[in-house]
Order: C-alpha cells, then sequence, then structure tokens
C-alpha cells in the first residue's frame, strides 16, 4: 500500500489519524501499532512476520545487553545480535543474487545447478535492520537504555510514516515520543502541509517523468538517438530525487501529525558543487549510518590518508551493494567513491577558485552519468548506453521523426521545465524571495498562502492519481 494510492488516501490514513486523534493517550501507542502492522501486513505478509520475530529477538537481546555485567559478554551478545540480523538481510535480499550467480558459474563449468526456489523480498527490510543495528549498538556503548517496553520498541521499527523507505530514525531521537506521542494543531497543520507537498512531487513531477526515461531506458540502444540518451538520463536522474524525497515529505509530514519527530533527508543535493557536498545533501540519515556505524569504527580519518581512503572506498562499495543485489549497484557505489577519492585527494581545493556554476554544472554532468550505472540492468547495457550517450557518430545517423511527440508531450515538456527550475534555484535569490514574501504578508498570509497552495497541489494530485495508472516509489524495493 504505497501513500500515493488511492486506498491509502482515502480509507487507511484517514481511519489510522482518526482512531489515534480519538484514542485516550495511553491507548494512542497500540493503535498506532496496530495500524502500521495492517499496513505492512496489506503489502508484505512475509514482511510482517519476519519484522515481527525481529522485534522480539532484539527487545530481548537490547535487555540481556544492557543488564551484561561483563565487557566480554556485551561483546558477545553485541556480536550475536548484530550477525542475526545481517544473516536475516542477507537471506531475504541477497541469496537469490548469490544463488544466481553460482548456478552461473556452476552451468559455466559444466555442473549441475542448484535447485533454489527464489526468496520474497520482504519490503523495507533494509531500512527496518539499520534501524535495528543502530538500536542495540546505541544500548552497547552506553548511548541509550533499551525500550521502556515491548510496544515502544516494536512501534520504534513498525511506525507506518517511515517503514518501507526510511529516512532512519536513531532510537534516541524519538525515545521519549515512543511512550506518548504528544502533538499541537501547528504540528497537524504543519504535518498536513508537508504531506500534499511530497504527494506532488511524487504525483505531478516524478511520475511524468519517469513516462519519459521508462521507455527510453527501454528501448534497443541500436535504435537510440544521442538526444534520446540524454533525454531519459536527465529524466530518470530529476525523477528518482523527486520520487524519493516526495516520499520523505510525505512521511516527515505523517510523522508530525502524530507527533514524531522524524529527521530530514534531503537539502537540495543536485545544487551541490561536488561528490562530497552531494553526500551532505543525499540520503542525509543512510550517509548518517554508515558513517557512524561502519566509517568511524573503521578507523575514519584518524589513522592517516591511506587508511581514510580505504575506509571511503568500503563505506561506497557498501553503501552500492546495499541498495540492491545486483553488480549495477556495487560499480555505482564505486563511481562516487572515485570521486570522493579524487576530489580528496586532488581536486576540493583547486575547485574552491572555479565559479560555482561551473561547478554545479560538472557535478551535475557526472552525477547524471552515475545514475545510468544505477538504472541498467546489467554492467553491459550501463556502458552501452552511456557510450551512446557520447557517441557523436550516431548524432544525426539514426532517424528520429517526431521525437518530442513520440517521447515526449507538452506536460512532461512542461514538468521537466519545472522540475530543473526548483532543482536549480539559486539558493541566495530563494532565501531573499522567501524573506521578503514572510516580511511582506505577515503570519496571517503565511498561513494563507500556505492553505491555498497546499489545496491546489492536492487536487491537482489526486486528480492526476485518478486518471493515471499506479508508480510505486522507486526505493520499495530497497
Amino acid at each position: 500500500m504505497g501513500f500515493s494510492t488511492i486506498t491509502f488516501l482515502f480509507y487507511f490514513l484517514p481511519v489510522a489519524l482518526v482512531l489515534f486523534y480519538l484514542a485516550p493517550g495511553k491507548a494512542r501507542v497500540p493503535m498506532l501499532l496496530a495500524s502500521s502492522y495492517l499496513f505492512y501486513l496489506w503489502g508484505s505478509p512475509t514482511g510482517a512476520a519476519v519484522l515481527l520475530a525481529g522485534t522480539v529477538f532484539d527487545y530481548l537481546m537490547g535487555n540481556a545487553l544492557h543488564h551484561a555485567a561483563r565487557q566480554r559478554d556485551k561483546k558477545l551478545l553485541l556480536a550475536l545480535s548484530v550477525a542475526v540480523n545481517i544473516a536475516v538481510l542477507f537471506y531475504f535480499k541477497y541469496m537469490n543474487f548469490f544463488m544466481g550467480e553460482l548456478n552461473r558459474a556452476l552451468t559455466f563449468f559444466d555442473w549441475g545447478a542448484i535447485h533454489w526456489t527464489a526468496v520474497i523480498f520482504p519490503v523495507g527490510i533494509s531500512f527496518i535492520t539499520f534501524h535495528k543495528i543502530s538500536y542495540l549498538v546505541d544500548i552497547y556503548y552506553g548511548r541509550v537504555e533499551p525500550a521502556r517496553s515491548f510496544a515502544a520498541y516494536a512501534l520504534y521499527l513498525a511506525m507506518f510514516p517511515k517503514l518501507t523507505q526510511g529516512p532512519i530514525v536513531r532510537y534516541h531521537t524519538i525515545a521519549g515520543q515512543l511512550t506518548r506521542p504528544a502533538f499541537t494543531l501547528d504540528d497537524v497543520f504543519e504535518g498536513i502541509i508537508r504531506f500534499c507537498t511530497g504527494l506532488a512531487k511524487k504525483v505531478l513531477i516524478a511520475d511524468p517523468l519517469s513516462t519519459v526515461a521508462n521507455p527510453i531506458f527501454s528501448m534497443d540502444i541500436s535504435s537510440l538517438t544521442v538526444g534520446q540518451a540524454w533525454l531519459g538520463t536527465l529524466c530518470y536522474t530529476l525523477q528518482i530525487y523527486f520520487d524519493f524525497s516526495g516520499y520523505t515529505d510525505m512521511a516527515i509530514g505523517i510523522g508530525r501529525m502524530i507527533g514524531f519527530t522524524i529527521p530530514e533527508n534531503f537539502n537540495r543535493p543536485y545544487y551541490s558543487q561536488s561528490f562530497t557536498e552531494h553526500w551532505r545533501r543525499w540520503h542525509i540519515t543512510l550517509g548518517g549510518f554508515f558513517r557512524e556505524y561502519l566509517y568511524i569504527p573503521l578507523g575514519g580519518n584518524r589513522e592517516g590518508n591511506a587508511k581514510t581512503y580505504r575506509n571511503l572506498w568500503i563505506v561506497f562499495l557498501v553503501t552500492g551493494f546495499w541498495h540492491g543485489a545486483n553488480w549495477t549497484y556495487i560499480v555505482w557505489g564505486a563511481y562516487h567513491g572515485f570521486f570522493i577519492f579524487i576530489e580528496r585527494l586532488l581536486l576540493l581545493e583547486k575547485m574552491k577558485k572555479w565559479p560555482s556554476a561551473l561547478k554545479i554544472a560538472i557535478f551535475f554532468l557526472l552525477l547524471c552519468i552515475g545514475f545510468v550505472i544505477f538504472r541498467s540492468e546489467t554492467i553491459t547495457g550501463a556502458f552501452l548506453y552511456i557510450g551512446r550517450m557520447f557517441d557523436v557518430t550516431a548524432v544525426g545517423a539514426i532517424p528520429s521523426p517526431n521525437l518530442l511527440a513520440n517521447l515526449i508531450g507538452n506536460r512532461e515538456l512542461f514538468v521537466l521545465a519545472v522540475a530543473l527550475a526548483i532543482t536549480f534555484f539559486p539558493q541566495p535569490l530563494y532565501d531573499m524571495l522567501r524573506f521578503r514574501l514572510t516580511s511582506w504578508s505577515g503570519p496571517r498570509g503565511v498561513v494563507a498562502m500556505k492553505i491555498t497552495a497546499a489545496s491546489l497541489i492536492l487536487i491537482l494530485s489526486l486528480i492526476s492519481l485518478i486518471n493515471n495508472s499506479f508508480s510505486p516509489f522507486i526505493y520499495f524495493r530497497f
């Protein structure tokens, strides 16, 4: 049940919110927990069963970690609990991939393939696993105490706004909210505004862009023109941002409506001047998780340049593999790791003198190329596509009649222009306009404008949803 479905918007969410608001204070946590499990059961019964079993295991292990007297016992308990969680993630997310690669190798050597029944992938298992690991590790280091009740920990993992795609929320940031959520009318109002914004990003921007990107990436390379290749790359790069950030806005909005603080996950990531800056703005909670629980434990930047670069390479290879069981994701992670490495080694100091617009343009060009790898099914397909993007011999060689009519209509052209304007609108000008608009209209005027804008984009989003087929969020599969 995606956030951008009629079922969720007209049935599940209104009923869940009404029951939550009407429930007595002590009953709100059980009510929200029941709603969250119903939400998960709707789309992933297997995932719900795995989540419940893992929740019981982690809750018991967290308490055991907290009460263990000897450091040796704490280390053993932490190693066991993290290993079990990683093993579950590996089995459900990566076992099909590794068995496929193993059987491919066995077939190559004329040996018999191993019979294997494909495992059903529980939606959101990667995000859930990272929540579980952060909880256990933080208890081990004494950063947090175990959840006060099983229901509180179960809600931390299963809370439906963040269940399937994050953002990754550290337990200590919402521990106090898990036992007795508190909210104000202002929270509800701002949450609704944020939710409408996210829905519009997904339905009015990301989905129309997908209708251009998907057919282009499905085309045979031999019939793909250079212009089509660049158009597909541009549309997909913008689509994945508005799709994922739209979900995040909706999650943050719902969280605020029910009294929970869900962290920001994006800060205009394409308006970056380097890959280093990009990863401070893109999927912020994932970057924070890997920094806290992988990069720093590996030694961070405390042990010299050589080990710092090694640690960065490990983090980005793991980041790529986390996104999915495919070699393309690993190569995509290595691609980003390479540019982070080059920037730290050679470029960051030299780039300070370059014009900001030039740095943003170069970065975005390289980012688009990287997303071709991310989007492609195979490494060979990715490099063939990238090769076509830069194949000057193919310019004009392949007839492309009615390019605009066949691949991109007036609506999609308008959406593409709006997406580019939002993405690259100068930050200083944006800040100045926002300040002047707030000063000119006053608090009541700002509220009125928010209501008007949110109502308009909500109506347009609902019309679009009713008239078009459902398009799932891209990050559901991660």
